[in-house]
């Protein structure tokens, strides 16, 4: 984050007076302390490349700071943030255009999304918690970059399908067949795993 941070003392990007620019600046370092870890691991679930997903989080903040002299005070919401986010990851997937390979993140993200803690850390629970978190992170990473990407922008970064569609540029529909196509090899994957013994 530092580096990003850092960006801030570099002023050719907008010609602004010294007090504008100062106003500018705490509203960017606001900006990026509330939705820093968030758009990383938005983009991180994305492109599954820590130095991918750094260079795409940085790049999303310096938009992010040009964009700040067109917007209103209170136009840096978290779905435009996260926006320009995807939009970014989208458009480096499709320049590479390769399959990605599926990164092996089971306990950063299970931390993520379960606090374990030494109150309710029974080991046998967390063990099949955390084994449960890596199929079902396996069989996302296992799908087709199209599908893969509705998936985590629809339910792991809760936008809604007209949002995906906006930042896709595909019809709302098109979203809502992906969706559908996803989830069902989801559960063609998953099923078997989590099928009642």
């Amino acid at each position: 984050m530092g580096a990003v941070v850092n960006l801030l003392r570099a002023r050719p990007w907008i010609g602004l007076s010294s007090e504008a620019e100062r106003d500018l600046k705490a509203e960017f370092e606001e900006i990026l302390e509330l939705h820093y870890k968030r758009v990383y691991r938005l983009i991180y679930r994305m492109v599954r490349d820590e130095s991918d997903a750094a260079d795409l989080t940085q790049e999303t903040f310096i938009r992010v700071y040009r964009a700040l002299p067109r917007l209103r005070a209170d136009g840096a919401c978290s779905a435009w943030v996260r926006r320009i986010a995807a939009n970014l990851c989208v458009d480096h997937i499709r320049r590479r255009r390769t399959t990605m390979a599926a990164a092996d993140a089971a306990e950063c993200s299970y931390r993520e999304n379960h606090d374990i803690t030494a109150e309710h850390a029974d080991p046998a629970h967390a063990f099949m918690e955390a084994e449960r978190s890596r199929l079902v992170h396996r069989a996302v990473q296992a799908l087709p970059p199209d599908y893969r990407t509705v998936i985590i922008l629809h339910h792991l970064e809760d936008m809604r399908v007209d949002e995906i569609a906006e930042v896709l540029r595909i019809p709302a529909g098109t979203v809502k067949s992906r969706l559908s196509r996803a989830r069902q090899a989801l559960h063609r994957r998953l099923a078997p795993h989590f099928a009642p013994q």
